[in-house]
């Protein structure tokens, strides 16, 4: 997801797609989580991991920008 960006470079169509970035990464990580397996059944497993995303997917974004930005 990263390979090839310009993660140095600095302008507001930088920062802006280096936002979007960091939301796209969140959301694959939600995805992926929703997606594996566990003792729940799946469809309760989605619904927790939809509704756990929709509370903290602004935090991932945010730690994953500041990763970005370092």
């Amino acid at each position: 997801m990263l390979e090839n960006f310009p993660l140095n470079a600095r302008s507001p169509e930088l920062e802006t797609q280096k936002k979007v970035l960091a939301m796209a990464a969140a959301l694959e990580i939600a995805k992926a989580s929703a997606a594996a397996t566990t003792h729940k059944t799946h469809r309760d497993k989605v619904a927790d991991d939809l509704k756990y995303a929709a509370q903290h997917i602004e935090d991932l974004a945010d730690t994953i920008l500041n990763y970005i930005n370092k």
